[in-house]
C-alpha cells in the first residue's frame, strides 16, 4: 500500500433537490464535472453519500473517480470486504475546547470499511492512527476525530471518507456504510474489537 495523503471526506447525502441541482456543484472547486464522475455513477452515489469539498486541486481533476474504480475492480475480483471495528474513545484525539459529551470510560466508537482483504490489518491500523493523538500527515483535514469526539458547539457532518491513494472507505455511519457494501454487492462482517 501506497501512504494514504488524499482522503476524500463524504457527508450524509443531500436530502433535496437545490435550485443549483441534485449535487453539490461546488464539492469539487474548480475542477471537472463532479469530480470526473459521470452523471450515472452520480446516480449510483447520491443516495449513499455526498462529496465535501476539500478546497485542493488533487481531488478535483478525476482522482476520486479513479480510486472508487479500483474499489469496484477488487470487488469484481472478489477481492473487498465489508467490516467494521471498534475504537476504544481514549485513543482518538480530544477536540479543541472541551467536548459536548466526554466518553466514558472504556467507551468505543464503531468505524465501517470497505477494503481489499489483503489489505484488512493495515487499513485498521491507518484508520487508528487517523482518529489518534498524533495522526499522519494527509493533504487535507480528515475529521475523523472530531466525529467520533465532537467539539463543544461545533458538529461535524462529515461521516464517511474515501482514501484515494489506495482505494478503500471508511465509515462512522453505519446506514451510508452499508449502503456502498450492497452497490459492490459485498456482504458485511461482523464487529471486531481493536
Amino acid at each position: 500500500m501506497r501512504d494514504s495523503y488524499l482522503i476524500q471526506r463524504l457527508d450524509p447525502p443531500r436530502e433535496a433537490e437545490s435550485l443549483l441541482g441534485k449535487n453539490n456543484p461546488f464539492a469539487f472547486g474548480g475542477g471537472y464535472r463532479n469530480g470526473g464522475l459521470s452523471d450515472e455513477a452520480m446516480d449510483l452515489l447520491r443516495p449513499i453519500f455526498s462529496f465535501a469539498y476539500m478546497g485542493s486541486a488533487e481531488f478535483e481533476f478525476g482522482a476520486v473517480p479513479e480510486a472508487l474504480g479500483r474499489i469496484a475492480n477488487k470487488a469484481a475480483e472478489g477481492d473487498l470486504e465489508a467490516f467494521e471495528f471498534t475504537i476504544l474513545n481514549s485513543k482518538v484525539k480530544k477536540p479543541w475546547g472541551g467536548e459536548a459529551n466526554p466518553p466514558a470510560p472504556r467507551s468505543k466508537s464503531s468505524i465501517f470499511v470497505i477494503a481489499p482483504t489483503a489489505w484488512h490489518d493495515e487499513v485498521v491500523e491507518r484508520i487508528s492512527a487517523f482518529a489518534g493523538k498524533k495522526g499522519p500527515a494527509t493533504k487535507e483535514g480528515i475529521l475523523l476525530a472530531e466525529a467520533l469526539r465532537p467539539s463543544e458547539g461545533w458538529e461535524v457532518s462529515t461521516c464517511g471518507w474515501l482514501e484515494i491513494d489506495n482505494g478503500y472507505f471508511f465509515f462512522t455511519d453505519r446506514g451510508m456504510w452499508e449502503r456502498a457494501a450492497a452497490l459492490f454487492e459485498i456482504e458485511a462482517i461482523e464487529e471486531e474489537t481493536r
